[in-house]
């Protein structure tokens, strides 16, 4: 061997049989065939995450703040027009409110005193979650309506048809293919236009009536949403400040990765189940014997059956996605999304809206329950168990952050 001569020959040092022992581990963990490659993460000791600000806290603390400063001028709305403000609404009906003899400042008073006491709970140190806790449990369990759940259902519903128009052009693999498809749903639709089958100017006159009612409840179902998006942040808020407490201290077994990848599809399941009850239930409205519709003659007109039916598809295309939270095609785009087929799919696509949902659904337990329970119909409480349905999400979200690493314990 020739050696330059302005180098100098250095034998290296010996390496010690650990730290060979180590990479040859680290090989095992992370090669071609090793869990992790195949998108499982590797076992490892959990612990308690470090103490490094998330960005998600960070956004949870940030958002605390910006609700609790826009409490303070809806408060005052409800209090200088106490006849015309988004809580008089006819459709309010939260699961508490205040006694008959309580004065009709006190409410939007306590709501302008919580939205500047939240101010300053925004900023809460880790020893005052319970804090925290009360501002997620007042307004996203006591003076929450069903009108988000039931405005998103309508939401799904609408989904439906043009979902069912599509989906033959996106399944087809082929360009050709998929252009005859396209043909052969234009065409269709024209058909049934032509026939009568499709009153499309029935349709139009009802999105147009759906709409004016929409634009004349817009204030009351904005604040509705804002109390339901307040609950869920101050229960982001909460877990925020229950992760900085427990800093430096072991995290619970159950949240290693290889725990989190058994309870999590277990969770999915359980989510998938409980979309069972009333997505069944509408289908039977295909038979002689419908449920909660009486006879096939009688009753319900042909229109509000498909608007039923549309309900029922949207509640068991949402116990679908559950199941994608542990299936293949929630970490790769399925072959039919156009562009982004066979890309992994960033974790905040299914994370965010999942726990969004979670929320949703966790938040309107009550007065869903409540509402089911002053008007007798207790049927209800099992064909809508949002009740087991939120936890049982959030818990498959939480199991899906862990297994993706959006959420990872510290080493």
């Amino acid at each position: 061997m020739v050696i330059d001569g302005s180098r100098r020959f250095r034998t290296p040092p010996p390496r010690s049989p650990s730290r060979g022992r180590r990479f040859a581990r680290s090989r095992e963990e992370t090669g071609p065939g090793s869990r992790e490659s195949e998108g499982m993460t590797p076992q490892r000791t959990a612990q308690a995450p470090t103490d490094r600000p998330t960005r998600t806290g960070r956004a949870a603390v940030l958002a605390a703040f910006l609700w609790s400063l826009t409490a303070i001028p809806i408060g005052l709305w409800q209090l200088l027009d106490p006849e015309h403000g988004p809580y008089t609404h006819a459709l309010f009906e939260p699961s508490f409110t205040l006694p008959d003899a309580a004065p009709g400042w006190a409410g939007p008073a306590a709501l302008i005193a919580a939205g500047v006491f939240g101010l300053l709970a925004a900023r809460a140190t880790p020893r005052l979650w319970p804090l925290t806790a009360l501002y997620a449990a007042v307004f996203g369990l006591l003076l929450t309506t069903i009108t988000p759940i039931a405005f998103a259902g309508y939401l799904c519903a609408f989904a439906i048809p043009v979902a069912i128009a599509v989906a033959p052009v996106l399944l087809a693999r082929k360009k050709t293919t998929k252009i005859a498809a396209a043909t052969a749903m234009a065409a269709l639709l024209v058909a049934l236009g032509v026939v009568g089958v499709v009153d499309y100017a029935a349709v139009g006159d009802f999105l147009t009536t759906f709409g004016g009612k929409v634009a004349d409840m817009g204030a009351y179902l904005t604040v509705q949403v804002w109390t339901v998006a307040g609950g869920a942040i101050w229960a982001a808020l909460t877990l925020h400040l229950l992760r900085l407490g427990n800093e430096g201290k072991p995290a619970p077994a159950w949240l290693a990765p290889e725990r989190a990848v058994k309870w999590g599809k277990a969770a999915s399941w359980i989510a998938f189940a409980c979309a069972l009850p009333y997505g069944l239930m509408r289908m039977t409205w295909l038979t002689p014997w419908p449920m909660f519709a009486g006879p096939i003659e009688d009753g319900i007109d042909l229109t509000t059956r498909i608007w039923g039916l549309c309900l029922g598809f949207a509640a068991l295309g949402g116990g679908v996605l559950c199941l994608g939270l542990t299936q293949r095609w929630g970490t790769r785009w399925p072959y039919w999304m156009p562009v982004l087929n066979g890309r992994p799919v960033p974790p905040m696509v299914a994370i965010v809206p999942a726990s969004a949902v979670a929320a949703l659904f966790t938040f309107v337990a009550v007065p869903f329950v409540a509402l089911a329970a002053r008007a007798d119909m207790l049927e209800l409480v099992w064909a809508f168990p949002f009740y087991i349905w939120g936890p049982a999400l959030g818990a498959a979200a939480l199991a899906y952050a862990i297994r993706r690493g959006a959420l990872t314990p510290a080493r």
